[in-house]
């Protein structure tokens, strides 16, 4: 096999077509990270602690925690489509609405909602992870 023959890996193959100066391309990754680990923080801290008084009402620190997993990743969505990379933007906003339905049927105590925020998040990671293998 000859050197014009092997395939080596350019990470930017993959990485759609923005500008890797960009400022948005380091930030988006710091803020979806930010706000998985305080959600984390948040859903550990909901195993010790009844709640959190927020205006008056106790919110539970579990479903607190997964509407700032939403939170972060509409953000790394919105950023990720700004810089032109669609298909990492649309998986992260698929996450976020799987989120989102499982804060509302937590809150709501509807059954239909945490169905589907459930659904979406396992549609959400089969097609991450069928994007994945193609890659």
């Amino acid at each position: 096999m000859s050197d014009e023959d092997e395939y080596r890996f350019h990470p930017e193959d993959f990485e759609g077509d923005s500008d890797p100066t960009d400022e948005t391309a380091s930030v988006a990754p710091l803020v979806i990270v930010v706000c998985l680990g305080v959600g984390i923080l948040l859903f550990l801290a909901g195993t010790v602690t009844d709640g959190l008084p927020v205006l008056g009402v106790e919110v539970d620190l579990v479903a607190l925690s997964a509407a700032v997993f939403a939170v972060g990743l509409f953000a790394g969505s919105v950023m990720y489509l700004r810089q032109g990379r669609r298909v990492v933007g649309a998986v992260h906003g698929l996450g976020a609405l799987g989120w989102t339905f499982l804060v509302f049927g937590t809150l709501l105590s509807e059954a239909v909602l945490l169905a589907a925020g459930v659904a979406v998040l396992v549609v959400g990671s089969v097609a991450l992870l069928v994007i994945s293998i193609r890659r």
